[in-house]
C-alpha cells in the first residue's frame, strides 16, 4: 500500500508539472486539460488516503478498482501503439513498460497482500485527531491545487513551443482585407515555418499536416494521395503533405515515393501542438478554410474553394 500511494503521488506531481508548463492538445474529453484537472486531485486524494491508514480496507478496495482501470487504459494505449502512457506527465514511458512493470505488478501485489481481519466500514472509528489531522489539510491542499490548475494555463506560444489555432487564421485573413480592393494583404503566417513555402503561395493548394504517430493520419494520407493522383491531370488543385516533428525514418514514412503531391516538413526548431490531421485550403497563400482532426472529402474541399 505504501508503494501504491507513493506511485500515485509521484504520477500526480508529474502531471501537475505538465499541466502548469505545457499546453494540452486533445481530440476528446478523456485527454483534455479539463479531465486532467479532475483526475489529478482524485489521484492525490487516493494516494494520501492509501498512505494515511484511515479505513484501510475501503482504501485498498478503491485502489484496486483504480489500478484495474489503469491496467485497462494502459493496455489499450499499448495496443494502439501510443508513444506514451501519459501517466507521468512530460516523462514519456512506453505503455508496454507501464503495463508490465508498474500497473499489473502493483494490482497483483494489492490482491495478494490485501488487508485481512479488517472491516470495510467502521466501527471502530479512527481517532478524531488522526481523521481530522489528515482530512482537513488534504481538503485544503486539493482545493488550492484545483484553483492553481484552473487559473494558471500555459500560454499558446513561447520560444520552446507553439499551439496551432486554425480558427485564428481565417479571422486574421478577414481582418487583413483591404476595404478598397477586397484583397488579403498578408499571406498565411505558417508559411515561414514550412520548407516548401514557395510552392504553396500560388493557386489553390490543399495542405495536409500529418504525423506518423497519428492514427487518423494513417487513414487520411491514402485518401488525399488518391485525390492528388485524380486531380494531377487537371492541375486546378494541388495537394501538399507537411510532416510535423518528430520526423519518421524514410522507410517508415506514410507518404508513397511516387506521390504527385508536394512533400515538405514543418520547422523542428520548436515543439508544435497540432490536432492532426490538419487540412488547410489555401488560395494564393491565404487560408480559405481549415479542418482539424478531420478528413474532409473532395466535394467539401471543392465547395470551400468555390466559396460556398
Amino acid at each position: 500500500m505504501a508503494v501504491v500511494g507513493s506511485v500515485l503521488l509521484i504520477a500526480s506531481a508529474l502531471k501537475t508539472h505538465q499541466l502548469l508548463t505545457e499546453p494540452i492538445i486533445s481530440k476528446g474529453f478523456w485527454e483534455s486539460r479539463e479531465f486532467f484537472i479532475i483526475q489529478i486531485p482524485l489521484e492525490i486524494g487516493l494516494g494520501i488516503w492509501v498512505l494515511c491508514g484511515l479505513f484501510r480496507k475501503a482504501a485498498w478496495l478503491t485502489a484496486v478498482l483504480g489500478f484495474a482501470v489503469f491496467v485497462a487504459v494502459t493496455l489499450y494505449k499499448a495496443l494502439i501503439g501510443a508513444e506514451s502512457c501519459g501517466c507521468f506527465g512530460v516523462v514519456k514511458v512506453n505503455p508496454w513498460i507501464t503495463f508490465s512493470s508498474i500497473d499489473v505488478p502493483l494490482l497483483a501485489a494489492m490482491l495478494i497482500f490485501r488487508p485481512k481481519e479488517e472491516k470495510l466500514l467502521p466501527p471502530p472509528w479512527p481517532s478524531a485527531r488522526h481523521f481530522f489531522g489528515v482530512a482537513i489539510p488534504t481538503c485544503i491542499l486539493l482545493v488550492c491545487l484545483v484553483f492553481v490548475l484552473v487559473y494558471n494555463k500555459p500560454p499558446d506560444r513561447t520560444q520552446r513551443y507553439e499551439v496551432v489555432r486554425p480558427e485564428q487564421w481565417t479571422k486574421q485573413a478577414a481582418a487583413q482585407k483591404d476595404p478598397n480592393h477586397g484583397e488579403n494583404i498578408l499571406p498565411w503566417d505558417m508559411l515561414r515555418y514550412i520548407d516548401i513555402a514557395g510552392s504553396l503561395k500560388a493557386g489553390i493548394v490543399v495542405v495536409i499536416f500529418y504525423s506518423n504517430q497519428c492514427d487518423t493520419c494513417h487513414e487520411a494520407v491514402p485518401v488525399y494521395d488518391r485525390m492528388s493522383r485524380d486531380m494531377s491531370s487537371e492541375g486546378a488543385i494541388r495537394f501538399a503533405f507537411i510532416e510535423i516533428p518528430p520526423y519518421a525514418d524514410k522507410q517508415k514514412t506514410l507518404i508513397p515515393d511516387d506521390t504527385p503531391s508536394l512533400v515538405g516538413r514543418l520547422d523542428s526548431s520548436r515543439d508544435w501542438y497540432i490536432k492532426t490531421p490538419l487540412v488547410v485550403l489555401l488560395r494564393d497563400g491565404i487560408v480559405v478554410k481549415s479542418w482539424e482532426a478531420m478528413i474532409p472529402g473532395l466535394n467539401e474541399i471543392m465547395a470551400a474553394a468555390a466559396g460556398d
